[in-house]
């Protein structure tokens, strides 16, 4: 799941490996304090992690990968166009990353950091600006995307420190919101391949997909989450007010009310979702993607109800045994 399944066309892979040249490429000429950061793995991922950052191919795949996702919508642009509109949507959806490490203050050395973001996000739009002239429709999808993308950060700065109670609305609004970035992506292929429709049924399934990941992350970081004083829809769920580090009372409200499982199948639910707003859509790639997700989930699902299965029954087994 968190590896690109490559099409089975070599052009597609042969793009893949020239999209990591050319994000290299761009590091190479960035100043020595900023190349070492854009080098450095724990960049990318927010916290302590020790190697080389890979480029491209190191990213979750729905990051700079999605075109290829979506191969059978995108490739029938022609090399040059299909590699500028991935250059600069992987430009812009990295500069998201660093700004959501920024705002969650998992950025660190914080000043190279906020400068390799706006380097990213200047070249990214940069890039998007030769491909598309203004009156286009695209910059249209690009400012509601971008909206969103503030929005949603926001609503997330807003729920840390104060631990309110997160509705699923709140939720949606701040997974949409991380996730924009790529829409914006598809939004441009969608329009350079002249099908702008197709837009409508790939954006509601990234939307999805993108709860459905934010919140399964939720329940499995749950501990690390509460210990660091990150404050998720999940941990609203468990916790009482003000009580964000009781780990004791989350624990027994997740042993007694089934939390976990409840928000298992809730995933669930949101990654068929995703899989049903692109019915009719030729996207085997996308659909497998997916799939890795729900395989994942219901991994983790029937994990969970052996635990409260095993916690119910082994009084009973016990005293049957005196």
């Amino acid at each position: 799941m968190t590896h690109l399944i490559m099409p089975t066309e070599a052009r597609a892979e042969r793009l893949f490996e020239r999209l990591n040249h050319r994000f290299f490429h761009f590091v190479d000429q960035l100043p020595k304090r900023l190349k070492i950061v854009a080098r450095s793995k724990s960049t990318f991922l927010g916290g302590p992690a020790e190697g080389e950052f890979e480029g491209v191919a190191g990213l979750n795949p729905v990051l700079a990968g999605t075109p290829w996702l979506f191969w059978e919508q995108c490739r029938d642009l022609e090399d040059d166009s299909f590699l500028n509109i991935a250059e600069a949507g992987t430009m812009y959806v990295l500069a998201s990353i660093l700004l959501d490490h920024l705002v969650d203050g998992q950025a660190d050395p914080q000043e190279e950091i906020a400068l390799l973001q706006q380097a990213f996000w200047a070249h990214g739009v940069g890039l998007y600006r030769r491909q598309f002239a203004n009156h286009t429709p695209f910059w249209g999808h690009f400012d509601r995307l971008a909206g969103d993308h503030v929005a949603g950060l926001a609503k997330e700065l807003e729920t840390q420190n104060s631990f309110p109670t997160i509705e699923l609305e709140h939720l949606q609004m701040m997974a949409h919101g991380k996730v924009s970035p790529i829409i914006t992506t598809m939004a441009a292929f969608a329009e350079a391949s002249g099908r702008p429709e197709m837009l409508v049924s790939i954006e509601e399934s990234l939307n999805n997909i993108a709860i459905a990941s934010q919140l399964l992350d939720d329940v499995g970081d749950w501990e690390h989450d509460s210990g660091s004083g990150h404050w998720t829809f999940y941990l609203s769920q468990i916790a009482l007010p003000g009580k964000a580090d009781d780990l004791d009372r989350m624990r027994e409200a997740i042993d007694s009310e089934w939390h976990d499982v409840n928000h298992l199948r809730l995933v669930i639910h949101w990654l068929d979702e995703s899989s049903h707003a692109v019915e009719g859509m030729n996207c085997p790639g996308w659909l497998a993607y997916i799939g890795g997700y729900r395989q994942l989930t219901n991994d983790h699902l029937t994990a969970a109800i052996a635990h409260h299965l095993m916690r119910t029954l082994r009084p009973l087994v016990q005293s049957k045994n005196k």
